[in-house]
């Protein structure tokens, strides 16, 4: 009979502990999507940039804007940041430069 008790008294002190991964995983997804979000803010999408905004960017004028903008209206929408590379004019020093300044939604 002791030993069923004691059985059930750890058994029930453990249960808090079994909740706790779960808890933790939730939490850092939210950070995650959070701190993508954060990252992203404030950032140009090739998709959708107007002329004025893509002259924003490091070593890009109106040329190369227009031709930003000519290409994706011909070959569709940027599926990914490196198709800049893509774009007649703009080569990867451009690209690097304005990593972190651009996104593809």
């Amino acid at each position: 009979m002791k030993r069923l008790i004691l059985t059930c008294a750890v058994l029930l002190a453990t249960l808090p502990l079994l909740g706790q991964p779960a808890l933790a995983a939730e939490k850092t997804a939210t950070q995650a999507v959070t701190s993508n979000a954060a990252n992203q803010a404030g950032k140009i999408n090739l998709n959708t940039a107007s002329l004025d905004e893509l002259t924003a960017l490091k070593g890009i004028g109106d040329k190369k804007a227009q031709s930003i903008i000519d290409y994706r209206e011909k070959q569709g929408k940027f599926n990914s940041v490196d198709q800049l590379a893509d774009v007649s004019g703009i080569g990867p020093a451009t690209l690097e430069a304005n990593r972190d300044l651009i996104i593809v939604k």
